[in-house]
């Protein structure tokens, strides 16, 4: 009877070692999918980097073009974000050739800079603003970050 305790013991220790092993590895795997997850919006997002900073030399070179009056860049990793006063004020999308050569000027500024992102929406221009004076005043960027990017789905929902 003794022997067949310590084999019982032996083997329900065994199986609380394994079933602990078993679970630690579920919870890496989850972990791990969680974090794929979390990878997986920000690249949706085209933000998987909480660098921010505002893009002067791009805003001149943009606020040179005779269509425009006033520009805010913001680049977050290979993405700049551009919000456009038009001499025109015309307010919303903006013409495509005008759009190409906005993109053009922010891209000659910057050899990292992949995706262009331009609106001359009056509430994006205004938080773009508000932004910029955040950045360049030394605001810390982490929370801000996360409202730019709420920001960004909204004025550019279908951004890949």
């Amino acid at each position: 009877m003794l022997i067949l305790n310590r084999i019982t013991i032996l083997l329900f220790t065994i199986a609380l070692i394994s079933g602990c092993g078993m679970n630690n590895e579920a919870r890496d795997n989850n972990r791990t999918a969680n974090n794929a997850n979390v990878e997986n919006v920000a690249n949706r997002n085209n933000n998987n980097d909480t660098r921010m900073q505002v893009a002067d030399e791009a805003q001149d070179k943009i606020e040179n073009l005779s269509e425009v009056r006033r520009a805010n860049v913001i680049v977050t990793n290979r993405n700049a974000y551009v919000a456009v006063v038009l001499d025109d004020n015309s307010k919303g999308e903006v013409r495509k050739d005008l759009e190409d050569q906005i993109s053009d000027q922010v891209k000659s500024t910057d050899d990292n800079i992949r995706n262009v992102f331009v609106s001359s929406n009056p509430d994006f221009v205004e938080r773009m603003g508000d932004y910029g004076d955040k950045i360049q005043s030394g605001k810390p960027i982490r929370g801000l970050f996360e409202e730019f990017n709420e920001t960004v789905q909204r004025v550019f929902p279908t951004a890949k």
